[in-house]
């Protein structure tokens, strides 16, 4: 590289910081380090530089820059894809961490909430008012990336995906232009940016319809391993019939050194059956009644507690920079054969940190058209994740094989496609995470708003 190329590229960087209210942090500052890693440690990229955005100014004029320098661009909103989409090397990376302000309208129901928010931020402001809108399953979850692609919670039976609840979206397009993206007002983008899984545009901020939600009845009750089969047939019968107030997670885990458990089983494999209760308490625990009475529990934990704690009962089981590998399958109909494929596999991980949550969807999820966004896949009756996770870099390579290995013994049973926000790779998000129309659709978007493709993770290069 000549000593007149680096001088200009110097200069153009010395331009940019000119430009932004946030700091440009290059390779070799302070910060630089800590802003180029993601949630995910297994994710090890080195960007060219990071515009940490304090405004929508700012993202304009990052991508303005950018879209003269010809350069790729990422968007870190939370960091928390685990993919890694928010970081990419040799790519300029718009960091909007300090743009995590929530306004909140009361009266009309709506959250106003930009684009770098997590979940976490958006409790903090809607629960005082007995408000929330369906968030992630971990509320340090970033609002940007979940929501763009779809966004399944805790919430979502009753209130639908975050994407059906997702009113407008300020954005700047890839040339630098602001403009706002609502049923009205680019209609096409609109549809895409729901369930898309981004590479349109940066949304800077984000409208959400609220509902009237302040405390649940929610909890667990764990059980044995060997009790795996039946408790997924029960599920499997509950899930049919489940009022849309009622959210099911079952999960496959390790059981931790917790004091509501017997010392004897700390450390050995067993199963929980999580719900989330919106509605009615009375009802709820009338609901939920032949769910507690199942088998010989080792314990039961939870109750009637406000939406918020409820939503940060499962971050400790996500800490920021252990390694993770993920995919999902989704299915129409759980039989026999596939809950006799599945148990083995998920009750023998190769680290007590993994985890296996099968989900039941319907409700309001499946009563939005199955196209009128681009989450593809709302009416499938089931989905399984296969969380790979490890705090050790040493057995990365043998949790990503053991989720491969659930995935490939699913297959069978699932349908094709993947749920865009649970892909441990930007290749499945490529390929997989959309039905052949919506990915056709999702391609003529991304090629007239950004024919360069400089923010477009998911295209080919």
């Amino acid at each position: 590289m000549s000593a007149g190329f680096e001088f200009t590229q110097m200069s153009s960087w010395q331009a940019l910081a000119a430009a932004l209210r946030g700091k440009l942090l290059l390779p070799g500052d302070a910060d630089y380090e800590e802003r180029r890693h993601v949630w995910n440690g297994a994710i090890d990229r080195r960007p060219l530089a990071i515009a940490q955005c304090a405004d929508a100014e700012d993202v304009s004029a990052a991508v303005k820059f950018a879209a003269r320098q010809h350069m790729p661009m990422t968007v870190r909103g939370g960091g928390h894809n685990v993919a890694g989409l928010a970081v990419r090397d040799g790519a300029l990376m718009l960091d909007l961490g300090a743009m995590n302000h929530v306004e909140v309208d009361p009266q009309a129901r709506i959250a106003r909430i930009e684009g770098g928010a997590l979940w976490r931020d958006v409790d903090a402001a809607t629960q005082p008012h007995g408000l929330a809108t369906t968030g992630g399953f971990v509320s340090t979850t970033g609002v940007g990336g979940y929501t763009l692609g779809g966004g399944v919670g805790w919430l979502m039976r009753r209130a639908g995906l975050a994407i059906d609840n997702l009113l407008e979206a300020d954005m700047v397009l890839a040339d630098g232009r602001s403009i706002v993206a609502n049923e009205e007002q680019h209609v096409d983008l609109f549809w895409g940016l729901r369930g898309g899984a981004g590479g349109l545009g940066v949304v800077t901020r984000f409208a959400f319809r609220l509902h009237e939600v302040g405390s649940v009845l929610a909890g667990a009750v764990f059980h044995p391993i060997g009790s795996a089969p039946d408790l997924l047939k029960t599920f499997r019968t509950f899930a049919a019939d489940a009022p849309d107030e009622c959210t099911l997670m079952l999960a496959f885990l390790t059981a931790p050194p917790a004091p509501f458990l017997p010392a004897h089983v700390h450390g050995t494999p067993a199963v929980a059956l999580a719900w989330c209760w919106s509605g009615d308490p009375a009802r709820g625990e009338q609901v939920l009644a032949p769910l507690m009475e199942l088998g010989q529990p080792l314990a039961r934990v939870g109750g009637f507690m406000p939406y918020a704690t409820w939503q940060q009962t499962f971050d400790s089981h996500a800490p920021a920079g252990d390694r993770y590998y993920w995919t999902t399958s989704q299915f129409d109909a759980f039989d026999d054969a596939m809950i006799e494929a599945l148990v083995p596999l998920a009750a023998t991980s190769p680290d007590p940190l993994c985890e296996v949550h099968v989900h039941h969807l319907g409700g309001a999820v499946a009563k939005v058209p199955n196209h009128a966004t681009a989450f593809t896949h709302r009416d499938a009756a089931f989905f399984i994740n296969v969380i790979g996770h490890t705090a050790a870099a040493e057995r990365f390579a043998a949790i990503r094989d053991w989720t491969h290995a659930l995935r490939s013994v699913l297959s069978p049973f699932a349908r094709a496609g993947i749920q865009p926000n649970f892909a441990g790779e930007s290749s499945d998000l490529r390929g997989h995470a959309h039905d052949s129309a919506a990915q056709a659709r999702l391609r003529a978007l991304r090629a007239h708003y950004d024919p360069d493709g400089l923010l477009a993770p998911l295209r080919e290069r």
